[in-house]
């Protein structure tokens, strides 16, 4: 049986589709441990900071306050899709064309203490939200569409033992950091322009 003119016209299709296809990439990143509404301490079911770490344990975040001290727990999902499309294929190498996303989920828990290690307070968020994307139709040039590295970096505990071994203007900064020092905690992807970090000159 001969294939029809349909037949053949989608396989050209999808023949030049593919030939097409330049690149497409797929990242996904987990930063923490998943949190939920149901693990949000309260001074009656969870009243003692030792309570709160165990059931929660070690805090991502932590910052002195007037009262006491407040802890931060953090867990992230960051997705990025790219796909790029060439017309190198049919003569035109000058010529592709872009698309690319990136999509943020996150869970943050946030409990604050007195001096005597009882909790006072405690609230949860989520979110799930576009972090960037776009289209290019480029000639010569390639454009990043996506670029989530902020939202990548180590989670905060994993760098307190360097911060005595950082510049001059970060070190001295140490008391105003905000995942381990005494002017409040801060999310993460928020730009370093702004708040506590413009202190270090960069």
């Amino acid at each position: 049986m001969q294939p029809t003119s349909a037949t053949r016209l989608t396989l050209l299709a999808t023949l030049l589709l593919c030939m097409g296809l330049q690149g497409c990439s797929q990242w996904r990143y987990s930063l923490g441990v998943p949190l939920s509404a149901a693990q949000t301490p309260t001074p009656a079911t969870t009243p003692t900071l030792t309570e709160a770490l165990r059931q929660l344990g070690p805090p991502m975040r932590l910052s002195a306050t007037a009262d006491g001290y407040v802890l931060a727990w953090e867990h992230w999902q960051v997705s990025e899709d790219a796909i790029g499309l060439s017309l190198g294929a049919l003569g035109a190498d000058m010529l592709s064309l872009d698309w690319g996303r990136a999509r943020m989920r996150g869970e943050f828990i946030i409990a604050s203490f007195d001096h005597g290690h009882q909790l006072t307070s405690a609230a949860f968020s989520s979110w799930d939200s576009a972090a960037g994307g776009g289209t290019a139709l480029q000639p010569f040039i390639g454009v990043s569409l996506v670029d989530v590295d902020d939202l990548l970096q180590y989670m905060p505990q994993h760098r307190w033992g360097s911060m005595s071994l950082e510049r001059l203007p970060r070190t001295l900064n140490t008391q105003s950091r905000p995942d381990t020092g005494q002017s409040g905690v801060e999310q993460r992807g928020t730009p370093t322009g702004t708040g506590q970090r413009t202190l270090e000159m960069h």
